[in-house]
């Protein structure tokens, strides 16, 4: 296997010299005078409707149309995120993707039945640990599958890719403000203006700005704060190349005390589970009002972009990021005992983490004809290489001197040990882990573009430095666990082919295959050992439509999945000892159909369904776990989004409908109580908005007034995480556009 992965590799290198003709061009660089990224890496706006997205980066990095693409693509607008209210780009996203589930903002997703344990999505094509907001947000593009391993370590099922807002050439100026539910209220703005022109050099900024306070449905006091600076400065340099400067700062701090996770009962000796819930007490505060959370994110990307010629282009990507979080006191039980009306004692602590690290990226891009010009040939070359730190430190009391007692609902007391108690560490951990990353991709054009094969190649090699320290006791601060040091590698070979052919002109049949890896140790902690990297492979397959002129556009296929090298514990049947391995599997297989369809100049239709067969085939000792699908995974998917503008006398009047259908879900399907039983029913979301837009020609200024409801019949539902849904909220908004 290791020698074909080679021969492939030598394959992909030698095609440019091999096929490439030579270039006709004179050698200068082409300079259109716009003040906008290379089209190669960048997507095109689509002039049809906001909502259809015919161009996508994040699964080959450059700019493909989607329907060449050998796998499924999901996109999702900004103009979409606006007209639907999709404020925080986590639970919003849950199902407007196919098989996209379980999103927060903390970079956790379930794609396709599956999820990882490395916990971040990608923002402009680097590591992100979620703290995702639509104010600067531009698209978000889901790709599918094993395929998403062109960028390294990645959920076997697919990986999500925030692509940020750049300036535009002319000058806009937009204001909104929104009220809702549990005094809501968001103000956001974005200002582009272009700066002329200093030395030939050419200048634009945009400047991104978003503020909410919100309070929870919590029974005492309890809110959020989220915050968003980003300023994206772009430069046209006078031989054409583009230099793009970004800085983001974002924050969010929580008064925690509402929990939607829903509590469990106990039998009578307050420790045997039964088979109940208690969703009426999801809004009782059990942290009260001493507790925190506060997360920020500093970031900062730097972009070289150039096309050298007609065949030559090359991009250089730099990334640095800063992510501090401090929490106290916001850990929630989810046990409680009917018989003493109290939830089991709480857990309190100190605890602080802090993520930093950057990562640069080489791109370079060769475009030729092959066979006289009967072939295209296009070869993509990456070099990428990041460092990311992670540092994380608890402290607790000291449990004889100080104690915690059961949470009464009827007598709450939310007493806690004083901060300076909080002195005996019983967690630290600093792990650092550097990536090297090559990437070779080779693509050809045959037979007037119908037919489009693809062949990638990536290798990584990871290097772990892990400095675990001493970790104490609670009770009395003696030594529990010595700590230490940790240092290896691991390598990985990620190989990937595809083929698109257009049956007909409005028909592509498409196929894939490829490979993926996560490294277990990514989050690592004292006491696990150095594991093999888990491993995927899948194979996507399906048909792309782009029907009547390409008003009706969809995505129909079929998806399989296997996952192994999943961490796992299992026993030795000679000495009865158990180790931990990477030895877990599992599987995922089902299909999925998306699309959108312009089905009058006044009336877009978007819609998704997907199914998802996703099953455990190994978990050690653990053998209850064989044929469970993973937790909180839905069988199936739907959903439905119309936007209908009218006309005539209610010319400015626009509606925005949507359904959202989760199947049914196992929150608990890996618990070895009763509660693997307790299902997350299936649930159908309504949700509806509308606008009135209008202009004010003298000023050039366009206004808008919307009213929107989510879960606008008020259903009582459950998340397939097992969390209790909100309940109907309405959403007020006003925005300026100059």
């Amino acid at each position: 296997m290791r020698s074909s992965f080679r021969l492939l590799g030598c394959v992909l290198a030698v095609a440019p010299v091999l096929f490439a003709q030579p270039a006709t061009t004179s050698g200068k660089t082409e300079n259109s005078g716009e003040l906008v990224q290379l089209s190669e890496f960048s997507v095109q706006e689509n002039s049809d409707t906001s909502y259809i997205a015919s161009e996508s980066v994040t699964g080959t990095r450059t700019a493909t149309k989607i329907a060449d693409l050998p796998y499924a693509v999901s996109v999702i607008t900004s103009e979409f995120m606006n007209d639907f209210d999709l404020f925080s780009l986590t639970g919003d996203l849950n199902g407007v993707a196919a098989s996209l589930n379980n999103v927060n903002d903390e970079g956790t997703y379930s794609l396709r039945g599956l999820t990882t344990n490395n916990n971040f999505y990608l923002r402009n094509g680097f590591y992100r640990l979620g703290m995702v907001d639509r104010v600067n947000t531009d698209r978000i593009e889901v790709i599918k599958g094993p395929n998403a391993a062109l960028y390294g370590a990645t959920n076997p099922a697919g990986m999500i890719n925030i692509v940020s807002k750049a300036p535009k050439l002319t000058a806009y100026q937009s204001f909104a403000v929104t009220f809702g539910p549990f005094d809501n209220r968001r103000v956001e703005f974005n200002v582009n203006q272009p700066l002329g022109s200093v030395a030939g050099v050419g200048l634009s900024n945009l400047l991104s700005v978003q503020v909410t306070d919100a309070n929870t449905p919590a029974s005492a006091p309890s809110g959020t704060k989220n915050r968003v600076v980003d300023d994206v400065l772009q430069a046209k340099l006078k031989d054409g190349s583009t230099l793009t400067a970004e800085f983001e700062w974002s924050q969010i701090n929580v008064t925690p005390g509402y929990s939607a996770s829903i509590p469990n009962q106990t039998l009578v000796d307050g420790k045997t589970l039964t088979a109940v819930t208690r969703p009426d007490l999801v809004n009782f505060n059990q942290d009260g009002p001493v507790g925190y959370k506060n997360r920020s994110t500093y970031s900062a990307y730097l972009t070289y972009e150039k096309r050298w010629n007609s065949i030559w282009s090359s991009r250089v990507n730099g990334y640095w990021y800063r992510r501090p979080e401090i929490q106290f006191n916001v850990s929630s039980s989810s046990t409680f005992n009917p018989f003493t009306n109290t939830f089991s004692a709480r857990s309190v602590q100190m605890d602080e983490l802090n993520q930093d690290g950057g990562a640069f990226q080489i791109d370079t891009l060769a475009k030729y004809p092959v066979f006289g010009g009967e072939v295209k040939g296009q070869t993509l070359f990456t070099v990428d290489y990041s460092q990311n730190w992670r540092t994380r430190e608890i402290w607790g009391f000291n449990t004889k001197l100080y104690s915690i007692p059961a949470l009464s609902i009827v007598t709450p007391n939310y007493t806690v040990p004083p901060f300076d108690a909080f002195n005996i560490v019983t967690r630290y951990d600093k792990t650092r882990a550097d990536d090297l990353g090559l990437f070779l991709s080779q693509q050809f054009r045959a037979f007037n573009d119908r037919l489009i094969s693809f062949m990638s190649l990536r290798h990584d090699a990871v290097v772990y430095n892990f400095n675990f320290g001493n970790q104490y006791n609670a009770s009395g601060g003696a030594l529990k666990t010595p700590g230490q040091v940790l240092h290896y590698d691991s390598r990985a070979w990620s190989p990937s082919l595809g083929a698109n052919y257009k049956l007909t002109k409005s028909v592509a049949f498409y196929t894939s295959y490829s490979q993926s890896f996560a490294p277990q140790l990514q989050v690592a902690k004292l006491g696990t050992p150095p594991l093999d990297n888990e491993r995927a492979k899948g194979f996507d397959y399906g048909f792309k439509f782009g029907l009547f002129d390409n008003r009706l556009q969809f995505t129909t296929g079929g998806f399989y999945i296997d996952r192994t090298g999943v961490k796992t514990t299992v026993k030795d049947p000679v000495t009865g000892l158990t180790d931990t391995v990477a030895a877990g599997s599992q599987n995922a297989k089902g299909f999925e159909i998306e699309g959108s369809w312009r089905a009058t100049e006044n009336l877009t239709v978007l819609a998704n369904y997907s199914y998802t067969n996703a099953r455990i085939t190994f978990n050690g000792t653990t053998v209850t776990d064989v044929g469970q699908p993973p937790a909180g995974v839905p069988v199936d998917q739907a959903y439905l989004a119309l936007a209908y503008r009218f006309g005539g006398a209610l010319k400015g009047l626009s509606w925005h409908p949507s359904v959202n259908y989760t199947g049914v879900a196992f929150p608990n399907s890996t618990a070895t109580d009763i509660t693997r039983n307790l299902d997350a029913p299936s649930n159908a979301i309504v949700n509806m908005g509308f606008t009135y837009a209008w202009k004010q020609e003298g000023l050039r200024l366009k206004h808008s007034i919307r009213i929107s409801a989510k879960n606008l019949l008020d259903r009582t539902y459950q998340t397939p995480g097992g969390n209790l849904g909100l309940g109907r909220g309405i959403y007020f908004a006003y925005s300026l556009n100059h």
